[in-house]
């Protein structure tokens, strides 16, 4: 059946909010029913009514419903209000104490009540006959009076929590509720006062202890205290002395944004609304500001002029100078004074990231660092280790805050209430100062203390009337928010200037510039937001996302979470998933890891949510392989949560009915995390996906990619598992479509440009298949590729992979030179696993390194990391060249377990490129250790392998060790010589001839 389609949210609907409800019910009203006249009933329970009623409304509460022998009555409703927890309950103590129920004076009746808070949706005053308020939370009101017994009234937790101690209860635990799974803890609450429990609660505003401690700290300070302690006030009554304040302060509602309080920073400092790389130069040239560092300002602004800097560094390279940056940014402006960092609750982890640096730097010394949080997970994960004061504020006392009215009465009308307002504040700042806003305005509608924060915020929304649509529309843009934003969604409410500078009178806002507006409190922001229904703000989103995506291309392409958050927001699931992935990639850029790793999650978290007639496979997919990537990055290739990754991608792909190119990065990506892993079975499941869609999908579609990335991961395949003449086959195949115009683009999307890769295995594979004669054309062919290119990021890559054929044939000098240069260029872009797999080679082309003991621990520490991040691919190899230095050094036992190990972990894996090669080394090891049959069983298998591969560079090198171990005769040998190309003489083939010519 068709569901009828639901009009979308318009202003004025309603609202949420937080309530109090009380059922008040009638215990036997069916034995009074069933044998009263109707007309005695109907008066009865008009008397019944009316005493509800009076109590109720008594109590500044509300009868929304008459449900029989029930009464339904709401706390709270039209206005926050702090009191409506304990205003309910003695509202129900009163109606089941107070309210005569005797019917017809001779049977007498007992009443009882139950009492629970909880969020609902509010509809308008003018709904009609609809009821007010729609939540659990009268259902549960009603529960909970089911029950208490006939004369009490009982009371939900969540109405316990906010009565603040002002009335006694009893707990009743393991409570059943009909309609509810888990057994609840009730109260009930006793009918005497008790003195308020005045807990002790964290704040600091206006104390000489706690400014003194600042004064004094050769430390950053850390005030960290609950919403409204007044964290805010301190530090700007610190800056209000200090000769050059900066304050960099979080956003709450919108976090999507990485190094976003410093974005805001940078763009303040040129003045302009959207500044391009010429104002950054103007602003920060002048100051000394290197080039790069200038470059990494445009980067986190998403500049063009920053992103040629993905290419030339690593992303943990690339996070550094751009925490680097920021920093020498700031002490170019500002050589000294006091730095503030507001909110580090709500600051994403790149910028956690910055402040790290900015703490860690000996540069720090010259400023005061001050920072304000809540208590919050992330406070100890990044700041436990560093050297910071930590201040923890209290509560004022009454001194003090009979001191505060003084300052906010300055200049204005004395409140009347003074020792009312003290007594309500109970030391919090916020609290005070609210309602002494509401006082001196007069408001005598909402005499009540809002019982907690967030009431008493969403209260002082209200306050303004017809202000609060304009309030709301503005909070849905963010706690700062231009006027230009503004009139997209709220031009039809009127002149917005008149409300906001009502909002500001009345203390919500503060006017920043001509166009530019914020509200005073971040809480302040979050109660504006926070009290829209949902559907409203799903609207309003969406109304944002077409803007923005109508008007600011331009901005929404440097800053793509901006336009993630409100299409996330907009529950327009699939451009928010795929806006997800571009913010996510370009926070990997930035080296800011943990938030690539949690724009992803929420990626995939939205792909859950999406409806059924939508179908997001390709997305989850993109998804899972992105969050592998990232977790290799952040864990290393052998952390588990990355194989989880990887093998959803793999469920995913096989639930598919159809093929995509846009699956094509996704299995390349995933096959590339397998094979470095040494992973075969992993390998060979994404080589046959991707396979399959290249297959169906038309070459014409995306001009061969798909076919490319397929071809470039079977020839990757086929060299590591041995199969050198099916990898030359696939690099034919390669060549014949691959064009540089139109494919070298591909490392966008697939991370490597696939020709450029292929060609790397396909030289690695003609030297082990003996011919070394290709190799110089070969490298200089792929160098030149590489200079076409123009890839710094690869360059590590290119100089490391591309020394190994140059070894195999013979150029050893040259092939050295050439890793310590790979070395270096990834140690300049922070790229560890180049960096160690550079490390390893050398240690192969030049056994001399681990002549000495430190050399040798060099080695094993080598060995030891690529086994920590899971890059097995030629541990085994370089574990049994690590075997046979270990033997040198007369370590027989441990080379011997390391050898073992080697061969056992190759014969594993499947990838047997190097295994014939293990093999002769394990024969080596066994040789020296005094093992001569172990040996040369290790011999005849490593010829059994390079036989069976064609790995012709592998079989004269055994049996060259066969001979010398008198295994094999110099007929023996000549056949493996007589294999090779007459052009092809790698030092091997010119050894055995020297030995054949001299027999």
């Amino acid at each position: 059946m068709n569901q009828p389609k639901i009009p979308p949210a318009t202003r004025g609907r309603g609202e949420r909010k937080q309530i109090t409800a009380v059922f008040i019910d009638v215990v036997g009203f069916s034995n009074i029913a069933s044998t009263a006249d109707a007309e005695d009933l109907e008066q009865w329970l008009e008397e019944f009514y009316a005493q509800s009623k009076e109590i109720v409304e008594k109590h500044d509460g509300e009868v929304t419903e008459y449900l029989g022998d029930g009464v339904v009555a709401l706390f709270g409703l039209d206005r926050a209000d702090e009191l409506a927890a304990p205003k309910a309950v003695n509202a129900a103590l009163s109606a089941v104490s107070d309210i005569n129920a005797a019917y017809k004076g001779s049977l007498e009746v007992q009443l009882r009540a139950g009492v629970a808070t909880g969020e609902v949706a509010v509809r308008a005053s003018n709904a009609g006959n609809l009821p007010r308020a729609t939540g659990m939370v009268t259902t549960l009101a009603q529960r909970i009076q089911e029950r208490a017994t006939p004369g009490t009234v009982m009371i939900a937790e969540s109405t316990k929590e906010l009565l603040r101690g002002a009335i006694a209860v009893t707990p009743v635990p393991d409570q059943k509720l009909k309609g509810f799974s888990e057994k609840q803890t009730l109260f009930q609450p006793i009918p005497q006062i008790v003195p308020a429990n005045d807990m002790p609660q964290a704040f600091f505003v206006g104390r000489k202890a706690e400014l003194g401690r600042i004064e004094n700290s050769s430390q950053p300070s850390l005030i960290i205290g609950p919403a409204g302690i007044g964290k805010t006030a301190l530090c700007r009554h610190v800056a209000q002395t200090a000769p050059r304040p900066v304050v960099f302060g979080a956003d709450g509602v919108h976090t999507r944004a990485s190094y976003q309080p410093f974005k805001d920073w940078i763009v303040s400092q040129t003045r302009k609304t959207l500044p391009d790389f010429a104002d950054i130069q103007s602003c920060f040239e002048p100051t000394g500001l290197a080039i790069d560092a200038q470059r990494a300002l445009a980067l986190v602004l998403g500049l063009p002029e920053g992103q040629r800097l993905l290419a030339e560094k690593s992303n943990v390279a690339l996070k550094a100078l751009i925490e680097d940056s920021i920093w020498q940014a700031i002490q170019a402006i500002q050589p000294d004074g006091l730095l503030i960092v507001e909110d580090l609750h709500w600051l994403d982890n790149a910028s956690f990231g910055v402040l790290v640096n900015i703490l860690q730097s000996p540069s720090a010394a010259r400023y005061q660092i001050l920072m304000t949080s809540r208590e919050d997970t992330k406070i100890g994960k990044y700041l436990d280790s560093l050297p910071i004061t930590m201040i923890p504020l209290d509560v004022l006392d009454n001194a003090d805050a009979s001191s505060m009215l003084d300052a906010l009465a300055r200049g204005k009308t004395q409140a009347s209430n003074r020792e009312e307002l003290i007594e309500k504040a109970a030391g919090i700042p916020l609290f005070l100062e609210q309602l002494f806003q509401r006082s001196v305005a007069g408001d005598a509608a909402n005499d009540g203390v809002p019982g907690t924060l967030m009431d008493l915020l969403a209260d002082q929304i209200d306050a303004t009337g017809s202000s609060k649509p304009v309030l709301q529309c503005a909070s849905i843009i963010g706690r700062s928010f231009s006027m230009e934003m503004l009139r997209s969604i709220a031009a039809d409410l009127g002149p917005l200037e008149t409300h906001l500078k009502k909002a500001c009178a009345r203390g919500v806002l503060q006017e920043v510039s001509e166009e530019g507006w914020t509200f005073s409190h971040a809480l302040l922001h979050q109660a504006a937001y926070q009290g829209m229904l949902r559907r409203t703000r799903v609207d309003y989103h969406s109304q944002i996302a077409a803007y923005l995506q109508d008007k600011h291309a331009d901005a929404v392409r440097r800053d793509p979470a901006l336009l993630t958050n409100h299409l996330s927001l907009a529950q327009q699931h699939v451009p928010a998933i795929q806006s997800y992935l571009a913010v996510s990639q370009w926070a990997l850029f930035q080296g800011a890891f943990e938030d690539a790793e949690a724009h992803i999650l929420a990626a995939i978290a939205l792909c859950a949510q999406a409806p059924d007639d939508v179908d997001t496979t390709d997305l989850e997919i993109a998804c899972h392989t992105a969050l592998g990537s990232i977790r290799v990055q952040m864990g290393g290739y052998n952390a588990p949560n990355v194989k989880e990754a990887f093998d959803t991608v793999v469920k995913l792909a096989a639930t598919q009915h159809r093929h995509s190119a846009a699956n094509g990065p996704a299995f390349y990506g995933s096959f590339s995390h397998a094979v470095v892993s040494g992973d075969k079975a992993g390998s060979d499941k994404f080589s046959e996906l991707l396979l399959e869609t290249a297959s169906r999908v038309p070459a014409a579609e995306t001009d061969n990619e798909v076919q490319l990335a397929s071809l470039n991961v079977e020839a990757c395949l086929h060299c590591y598992s041995g199969n050198f003449e099916k990898l030359f086959v696939e690099t034919a195949k390669l060549r014949e479509i691959y064009d540089i115009t139109k494919h070298g683009a591909m490392i966008t999307k697939y991370g490597v440009d696939t020709f450029a890769a292929t060609q790397m295995f396909d030289s690695v594979g003609q030297s082990i298949y003996g011919d070394a004669h290709l190799i110089p054309d070969l490298v200089a062919e792929a160098d030149a590729h590489q200079e076409l290119l123009n890839i710094p990021v690869m360059r590590p890559y290119a100089l490391i992979w591309g020394s190994v054929p140059l070894f195999y044939a013979g150029d050893v000098e040259t092939a050295v030179a050439r890793v310590i240069e790979g070395i270096a260029a990834a140690t300049e872009q922070d790229a560890a696993f180049w960096q160690v797999t550079g490390a390893a080679w050398l240690n192969v082309m030049d056994p001399s390194q681990s002549d000495t003991p430190e050399g040798l621990a060099a080695f094993g520490q080598v060995i030891s990391t690529h086994d920590l991040i899971g890059a097995r691919i030629g541990l085994p190899y370089f574990r049994a060249h690590y075997a046979v230095a270990l033997a040198k050094h007369g370590q027989f036992d441990a080379a011997l377990q390391e050898s073992l190990s080697a061969v056992t972990e190759n014969r594993a894996s499947g990838l047997n490129c190097w295994f014939a090669e293990v093999l002769r080394l394990h024969a080596k090891v066994c040789q020296m250790a005094g093992q001569p049959d172990a040996a040369a069983s290790a011999l005849e298998q490593s010829v059994s392998v390079a036989q069976s591969q064609n790995a012709r560079l592998w079989l004269i090198r055994t049996r060259l060790d066969q001979l010398d171990a008198g295994l094999i005769s110099k007929a023996d040998l000549a056949r493996a010589v007589d294999l090779f190309h007459p052009h092809a003489t790698p030092p091997e083939v010119i050894a055995a001839k020297q030995i054949l010519i001299d027999a």
